[in-house]
Order: structure tokens, then C-alpha cells, then sequence
């Protein structure tokens, strides 16, 4: 069974990813707070994160790199791929909205690579936390673009790191 639950909404140019995991609110939140946390969990199977900047504060941002460290994974190997959340609104520890952007290693944006503005929710009953992703993109062909160059499996493998990560705390 599939732990993550998404819905493509083609629409409404939405995408909305939900999960839930068997660790406190304060625990996930943390994991996407702090910068050693982040690492230790976020990108694809295969990957290793390091953060040039991470304050999730209003206006804040998390500047960030994703390598391939995985030899199996052919031409992706050794690639580095950018990016740049800019931090909207921050409810501690209920949610936070941002801008996902593409960029570069000084933090300029890739303005041929869609803008994603994400809102992250997180519910805690009975010890564990439902995580809710929401994301909107201005265009159905943005967001055509984005599930085609595997974000969905990124974001699944993303979230397994994620739940091993909190569960094991």
C-alpha cells in the first residue's frame, strides 16, 4: 500500500500530496526547521542535501542543493540540481506557506523552470501527524511538466527518508 496519497488536480493547476506519519507535530516540523535535519532526510533516494541558508521565518528562505550520489542512477549521477524556498507565512508548528523555485548555486532563479507556491499543514492526533502539501503552479502545462519530470517519485522517495528519519527519533 502506498503511504502517500497524491491528487493531480489538472484544473485547478493543484497539486496536493498527503501523508502521515508516526511521530509527534513538533518532530516533522523540526525536521523541515532545522538545517542538520533537512539534510539528513530531504531528496530522493540516491541523493545527499546540504543547505547554504535555512530560516523558516517569514521572509526567510532554505537554499539548497540535491546531488546524485547513486552511481546506478546513470546520466543523474554526480548532477546537482538547486533550489530556493522563500518563506511566505510560518504558523509554528501548524504550517507554512512558500515559493518553490528552481536556482542556481547563488540563488538566482531559473525563470524557464515553474514556480511553485506551496502551503505545508501539519495535524497531530493521537501522536502521530498528518502532513498536507498543497502546491499551485499558474498553469496546467506547468504542472504537466512537473509530475513529467518525476516529481511525484521524487517527493515519494522524499518522504520515505522523511518517515524513517522522524519514526526513528
Amino acid at each position: 500500500m502506498d503511504k502517500t496519497k497524491v491528487t493531480k488536480d489538472f484544473d485547478n493547476n493543484t497539486l496536493v500530496i498527503e501523508r502521515t506519519f508516526n511521530a509527534p507535530r513538533e518532530r516533522v516540523w523540526e525536521a523541515y526547521a532545522n538545517p542538520e535535519q533537512f539534510c539528513a532526510w530531504w531528496g530522493p533516494e540516491g541523493w545527499e542535501t546540504t543547505v547554504k541558508e535555512l530560516s523558516l521565518t517569514p521572509g526567510g528562505k532554505n537554499h539548497y542543493c540535491m546531488k546524485c550520489v547513486d552511481e546506478n542512477q546513470g546520466e543523474w549521477f554526480n548532477q546537482e540540481s538547486w533550489g530556493l524556498m522563500v518563506f511566505e507565512a510560518v504558523d509554528k508548528p501548524v504550517s507554512f506557506t512558500y515559493k518553490d523555485y528552481f536556482s542556481d548555486a547563488e540563488g538566482t532563479l531559473k525563470n524557464d523552470m515553474p514556480t511553485m507556491t506551496i502551503t505545508m499543514s501539519f495535524t497531530e492526533e493521537d501522536g502521530k501527524t498528518k502532513m498536507v502539501s498543497r502546491g499551485v503552479v499558474d498553469s496546467k502545462e506547468q504542472l504537466e511538466q512537473l509530475v513529467n519530470m518525476g516529481m511525484i517519485e521524487g517527493l515519494t522517495s522524499t518522504l520515505d527518508k522523511l518517515e524513517a528519519f522522524v519514526e526513528a527519533k
